[in-house]
């Protein structure tokens, strides 16, 4: 019975990528049938559009790459740092109907997916092979909704803007049989068209300083068919700018990357798990497989300088990251973990495809992991090309801290209920909790208790917690959802 399973499992997936091809990615079909053409992630699409019109900027991006893979080479004998990045989040929802104006739940729960994903706390990380159990990471990473506008002012990290434009991959004039036609209206029209989203004047949002906030574009991604019956296709489920602005790089390149704006595009179906949408046909057959909200960690791991895990390419190709086996295709959706499609030697074994990877096509239900190597390019990236995104979290040394080590303090991330307990009897301490911005939220003291229960109060984000006792002192930092 399993092995008809995973057979009706595959043969569904073959099924839905031929249903489910419009004109475009049957006109890629023609033109490169040596190529798996999958419904997917464009960013590596968004990277060739731009050396179509610059050519040597893959180049550039690969001697970029090479660089990092470098340096974190000549570092990987370095203690790794204690430190917490935090992401501030802004979602703008673009919307044209009441359907695509996703509620906040759904946001609050993609931002908890995010944490759970990148800090390696989601539950289904025990279903990661014990191949792969030597390189998995906590990627200390972490994501809050923004908490102060670019103006200063409060927010919830949320903007919501309706349009008049149904459908921002554009429309496509041409027909069954017009193969070039296509191809020429995909080099020159679809990423302008899905980067309207990005621009006030066009019918989207522009961004919020993208130096210093991680913007998230939610809207409607297909593209509208007249010709192939009003067929709306859906060529990408989300795409995320790389890292491209470094000043080593010449003008002509900069002024022709600068032209799209730094973030992530989302398909409105895509954001979170308990998303009240679903897809229609012919795509329906990916609900349960990509409705995880794990789309966005992918896209996220782009925005932070990771590439495919099969390198865009076959065995020959790689994604610069030493730990990540090599294999010659994505997993287009499933979760085979019988495939080993390229000979490899990480740490002397020759692992198999690791579909339970976020930066694969897999799907939703087996990707559980970034490696040590992802994490280490994902904070090359924080450290040196987008420095002022995150904010940067010491915390205590716990192989040399006692005092920090007598608390234990869950749960973390937390929707309010925080749960203290000590691992012996104190006689008094102090427990004082700032926000993000520094306002005072709670100064307690509390006598002969081991075990403390309390909320906190106030909006989501990031909050600190110090614990004083008979002169010592420690400090928590806590997530609240």
């Amino acid at each position: 019975m399993k092995t008809k399973g995973v057979l009706t499992i595959i043969l569904t997936i073959l099924m839905l990528q031929s249903q489910a091809q419009g004109l475009v990615l049957q006109s890629k079909q023609n033109k490169q049938t040596t190529t798996n053409i999958t419904l997917g992630c464009g960013s590596y699409d968004l990277m060739q559009h731009l050396d179509n019109k610059k050519p040597g900027f893959l180049e550039l991006s690969n001697k970029l790459m090479q660089n990092i893979e470098k340096n974190i080479s000549n570092q990987r004998n370095t203690k790794s740092s204690d430190s917490i990045y935090v992401i501030p989040v802004v979602f703008h929802i673009v919307y044209n109907n009441d359907s695509e104006n996703i509620p906040d739940s759904v946001i609050q729960n993609q931002i908890e997916i995010l944490n759970h994903c990148y800090r390696r706390t989601n539950s289904d990380t025990t279903n990661t092979r014990p191949v792969f159990h030597n390189i998995v990471a906590d990627t200390k990473i972490e994501f809050v909704l923004a908490e102060i506008d670019p103006e200063g002012n409060p927010t919830t990290g949320i903007t919501r803007t309706q349009t008049d434009i149904e459908y921002f991959g554009g429309i496509l004039a041409y027909g069954q049989g017009q193969d070039q036609e296509i191809l020429d209206w995909v080099n020159d029209s679809l990423l302008y068209n899905l980067f309207r989203l990005t621009n006030d004047t066009l019918g989207g949002k522009k961004p919020w300083n993208p130096d210093k906030y991680l913007n998230v574009w939610i809207g409607d991604l297909r593209i509208l068919e007249p010709e192939f019956n009003n067929y709306k296709e859906l060529v990408y489920f989300g795409l995320s700018t790389p890292p491209m602005d470094h000043h080593n790089w010449p003008d002509s390149v900069l002024n022709l990357v600068n032209i799209y704006e730094q973030g992530i595009l989302l398909h409105y179906i895509n954001l979170g798990a308990n998303n009240p949408n679903s897809f229609p046909n012919p795509y329906h057959t990916y609900n349960g497989l990509i409705t995880t909200g794990k789309i966005l960690v992918h896209e996220v791991g782009h925005f932070l300088g990771l590439r495919h895990i099969w390198g865009d390419g076959d065995c020959n190709f790689n994604d610069f990251i030493y730990d990540t086996p090599n294999a010659n295709a994505s997993s287009q959706y499933n979760c085979n973990k019988n495939r080993n499609t390229c000979v490899d030697d990480i740490y002397g074994i020759d692992p198999p495809d690791m579909v339970e990877n976020y930066m694969d096509y897999s799907s939703g239900n087996c990707q559980n992991s970034f490696t040590i190597g992802q994490t280490a390019v994902m904070h090359y990236v924080l450290n040196h090309y987008r420095p002022v995104l995150s904010n940067t979290i010491e915390i205590n040394n716990i192989e040399n801290n006692q005092f920090y080590q007598s608390f234990n303090v869950y749960p973390n991330p937390t929707t309010g209920a925080v749960t203290i307990k000590s691992e012996h009897d104190i006689d008094d301490f102090q427990i004082i909790i700032h926000d993000s911005q520094g306002r005072l939220v709670k100064n307690t003291c509390f006598m002969d208790i081991t075990t403390l229960n309390f909320t906190i109060e106030g909006s989501r984000g990031i909050y600190f917690m110090e614990i004083i006792s008979n002169n010592k002192r420690t400090t928590f930092k806590i997530l609240k959802l």
